[in-house]
């Protein structure tokens, strides 16, 4: 039996543990919108994306599966939906995403990435270590 003390045995479990990266708190801006015509544009649709580390395409295919919409990006990156879509409805979709694909369940760290493994999607956390599967909704 090893002779361990309480010391030793807590040096060698945060030895184990991946490292904690230092967090600022993270900022993400609302969703800003121009209706022009029929459609809703969103102009900082490339930025945000940046700032949670999505693909613009993925977050727009959840957004227009959950209003049953159709629409596109266009060549600066902005979203163009096909519908006239509130500003206070399009934010709080948008809410969602990030609370389900890329806010991290255990140390709810914004440091995320997505990624694939055959048909499951997984989130891992690069705060935490953590990892979690999510459904897809697109």
């Amino acid at each position: 039996m090893l002779n361990l003390d309480y010391n030793e045995l807590l040096e060698r479990l945060y030895s184990k543990l991946p490292s904690k990266r230092a967090e600022a708190p993270i900022e993400i801006p609302p969703l800003e919108t121009e209706v022009v015509g029929i459609h809703t544009k969103v102009k900082n649709f490339k930025l945000v994306c940046e700032i949670i580390s999505r693909d613009p395409r993925l977050v727009l295919r959840y957004l227009l599966k959950s209003m049953g919409a159709k629409g596109s990006l266009d060549r600066d990156g902005n979203a163009v939906i096909h519908q006239n879509v509130s500003k206070a409805s399009l934010n709080k979709l948008f809410e969602k995403f990030v609370e389900l694909y890329v806010r991290c369940p255990t140390c709810h760290s914004y440091q995320t990435e997505l990624k694939r493994e055959g048909r499951i999607w997984i989130l891992k956390c690069l705060a935490c270590g953590a990892e979690s599967t999510v459904r897809p909704a697109w």
